[in-house]
C-alpha cells in the first residue's frame, strides 16, 4: 500500500496548484484525478490578478506557452441598454486572458507533476476511511494511504461531505453553454435578460464560448437548440456577437450554484479548497483567482497540520472561508442590485437579498 503525506482529489485548478505548492515544501503528495482530461469543459476568462499568482506558483512559462489570448476588459449591458467598457488597459496587473480551460487544467497538473507530485488519472475515491495513522483510500487501482485529505472535487465537495461536511448552496444558478467558431473580439460580454444573464468570451483556438445564466427551475426548455436560440435573440448585442461564428456543440448545462462547504468541527485532518470549500457566481470573474489563492493558504495549513506547529490552523484556514463567504455574498447582492428593468421576473426577485429566506440545500 502506498504511502503519502498529502492525497488531494480532483486535478482541477485549486488541487493543482495546492498539490505543486505542498511539493514544492518537500511533501510527498499524490493527485488523482477521476478524468483522463479528455472530456470537453467550459472556457474560461481569467482576470488580471491571475498574473502575479501565476507567477508566485512558478507556471507563467508554462501558461505562456498555452498561447492564451489576452481580454481586454469587460463590456457589460447592466442596469441599463447602452454597454459600458471596463478596460484592462488601466489594470495594474496588465491584461486578462482567454484560454483552453482544458489546456489549462492540464498545464497546471503537469506543472505539480514537475514539482514531485504523483498524479493518477482515471482514478476514483470510492471510500475514504480514518485510522491512527490519517486516512486509507480505496480507488480503482488499488488502496493507499495519507496523513492528511485534500477535497478539490469542485462543486461537488465530494470528499467533505462524506467526511460530515454540509454543502450549503444559496442558489439554482446554472450554465447552458454553447461554443461557436468563429473569433468574437477580445472582450468578455455580459449581458441581463430578464431570465438571467448572458455571457460570450472568445476561446483559442479561434472559437467563441456563449452562456445563458439563469436558475435551473427556470431553464428546462431553453435546452432545447431552437428555444436555445430564440432566447440568444433576446439578448441583442450578445446575438449580434455572434451572428458571423457557426454553431459548434451545446448547448450543455452546467452547474454553477453558490455554496459554501461547512464543517461542524475542525478535528480531522482534512480541509477542502477551491470550489469545493466556496464556490462563487461566475460574474465576479474570480473563480480561478480564488482557487490559486486559497491553493496557498491551503498548503500552508496542511504544512501547519503535518509538523503539528500550530495546532489552530485548520480552524484558522475554516475562519477565513467564511470570512471570504460572507464578503462574497454582499458583493454579490450588490452587484445583482444594480439591475433594476427585471424586478419582477423570479431569476431577479430571488437576488434582492444578501441570503435567500433560507439555504436552498443542506447537505
Amino acid at each position: 500500500m502506498s504511502g503519502y503525506d498529502v492525497a488531494v482529489v480532483g486535478a482541477g485548478p485549486a488541487g493543482s496548484a495546492t498539490a505543486r505548492w505542498l511539493a514544492r515544501a518537500g511533501q510527498r503528495v499524490v493527485l488523482l484525478e477521476r478524468s483522463r482530461f479528455d472530456a470537453p469543459r467550459v472556457g474560461e476568462s481569467l482576470a488580471p490578478a491571475t498574473n502575479g499568482l501565476l507567477r508566485e506558483l512558478g507556471v507563467w512559462q508554462d501558461f505562456t506557452a498555452l498561447a492564451p489570448v489576452p481580454s481586454h476588459g469587460t463590456r457589460s449591458v447592466w442596469g441599463g441598454p447602452v454597454p459600458a467598457s471596463n478596460s484592462h488597459l488601466v489594470n495594474p496587473y496588465g491584461c486578462g486572458w482567454h484560454v483552453d480551460r482544458l489546456a489549462f487544467d492540464r498545464m497546471l497538473a503537469s506543472a505539480a507533476v514537475s514539482a514531485g507530485v504523483e498524479l493518477r488519472l482515471g482514478v476514483a475515491c470510492r471510500r475514504v476511511e480514518r485510522d491512527d495513522a490519517g486516512w486509507s483510500l480505496s480507488t480503482g487501482g488499488g488502496r493507499l494511504r495519507a496523513r492528511i485529505l485534500v477535497d478539490a472535487t469542485g462543486r461537488a465537495a465530494s470528499i467533505g461531505r462524506r467526511l460530515g461536511g454540509r454543502r450549503i448552496v444559496f442558489d439554482r444558478l446554472v450554465a447552458i453553454a454553447a461554443m461557436f467558431e468563429g473569433d468574437a473580439d477580445g472582450y468578455v460580454l455580459v449581458e441581463t435578460v430578464p431570465d438571467g444573464w448572458w455571457y460570450s468570451a472568445p476561446t483559442p483556438p479561434g472559437h467563441a464560448l456563449a452562456m445563458l445564466m439563469t436558475d435551473g427551475d427556470l431553464c428546462r426548455p431553453a435546452v432545447a437548440p431552437d428555444r436555445w436560440q430564440a432566447l440568444l435573440a433576446g439578448a441583442p448585442v450578445t446575438a449580434a456577437r455572434l451572428a458571423a461564428t457557426r454553431p459548434q456543440w451545446g448547448p450543455r448545462v452546467f452547474p454553477a450554484p453558490s455554496q459554501r462547504l461547512h464543517r461542524v468541527a475542525c478535528d480531522a485532518p482534512w480541509l477542502a479548497v477551491g470550489d469545493a470549500a466556496l464556490a462563487v457566481d461566475p460574474i465576479s470573474g474570480s473563480g480561478v483567482v480564488r482557487a490559486l489563492r486559497t491553493s496557498r493558504a491551503a498548503a500552508e495549513a496542511v504544512l501547519a497540520m503535518l509538523d503539528g506547529t500550530e495546532p489552530s490552523a485548520l480552524a484558522a484556514y475554516e475562519a477565513e472561508r467564511d470570512r471570504e463567504c460572507t464578503t462574497y455574498l454582499h458583493e454579490r447582492a450588490l452587484y445583482y442590485g444594480a439591475e433594476r428593468r427585471w424586478d419582477a421576473a423570479p431569476f431577479w426577485r430571488r437576488r434582492t437579498s444578501v441570503l435567500p429566506s433560507r439555504p436552498l440545500l443542506v447537505g
